[in-house]
């Protein structure tokens, strides 16, 4: 069976293999065949297991190339004007998903805004609908930024953030690590969590010492800002020991659920207390 990443790879050779106005009639249609969707992956406080929300992906089926990720079409519909269309999307499909959970709704949601949706007061607009439910309020989204996200136009990213925080949305750093403005971020805006690329998580019990080193100093960072800190791509259980005797707050990865269509929620949710009970139990007899 193909990995990950040479899945990965073959739709972006076949992907970039297709001319332009081919993907951007794709694109444009992609909502009314119903093909962009939205998977959800569970954010899991690492000391107790409690289940702190799902962060909503975005994933284009396209009918030829299969699953083409976001880090590949965003940026095109960026480019072509498509973004807010495509980000009026996710909003209305994590809002009708939301409706039909049949577990508690008292979690936080974790919704990625593009770099071009972060400086147009078209977001304001767009979030409307979806806080105006009475199942959803501004204080259980949280609003998922990368680190180059305010690059374009950091005014205009910093005024939009602090009147979004205003408003009670909270906002996350993603891929905290990885860019060369992580610090300049947590000093100029408002940050209510810090999400550690799966780069320096993924096989921390292999990593250097050095390596460990750098994920101590950015949780030392978090705290000191008041930040909590959400570790991505956990996927062994040696990896989820380092973290919780580290003191990481809370994280995601295959070892918790892979992201899941919305159908799918339930039925994990009702599995999940079984699934942790065994991880604590694991856990309880390994040795740091």
């Amino acid at each position: 069976m193909p990995s990950r990443a040479k899945k990965k790879s073959l739709s972006i050779i076949i992907y970039m293999s297709l001319d332009t106005r081919s993907l951007l009639v794709a694109l444009r249609s992609s909502s009314l065949r119903d093909e962009l969707k939205v998977h959800y992956q569970p954010i899991i406080r690492l000391r107790t297991g409690t289940i702190i929300g799902y962060e909503a992906l975005l994933r284009w089926h396209h009918p030829k190339l299969g699953m083409i990720p976001p880090d590949i079409f965003i940026p095109f519909a960026e480019q072509h004007e498509l973004i807010f269309e495509i980000t009026q999307i996710l909003f209305d499909k994590v809002l009708r998903d939301q409706s039909c959970w049949n577990h508690e709704k008292n979690t936080l949601i974790s919704l990625n805004i593009s770099a071009a949706s972060l400086t147009s007061n078209d977001l304001i607009e767009l979030l409307k609908p979806l806080v105006s439910d009475p199942e959803i309020s501004n204080k259980k989204v949280i609003l998922e930024i990368t680190e180059t996200a305010t690059l374009s136009n950091p005014e205009n990213a910093k005024a939009l953030i602090n009147k979004l925080s205003n408003e009670g949305f909270r906002f996350a750093l993603d891929d905290f690590g990885t860019g060369y403005s992580s610090l300049t971020n947590l000093r100029n805006l408002r940050i209510d969590e810090i999400k550690i690329d799966k780069s320096f998580i993924q096989d921390l019990d292999h990593q250097t010492h050095t390596d460990k080193v750098l994920i101590d100093a950015i949780l030392s960072i978090a705290h000191a800002f008041g930040a909590i800190v959400v570790a991505e791509g956990i996927e062994t259980e040696e990896t989820l020991l380092q973290l919780k005797s580290m003191n990481c707050y809370a994280g995601q990865g295959y070892i918790f659920a892979k992201p899941m269509p919305a159908s799918a929620i339930d039925d994990w949710y009702e599995q999940w207390p079984a699934q942790w009970r065994q991880l604590a139990h694991q856990k309880s007899h390994a040795v740091i």
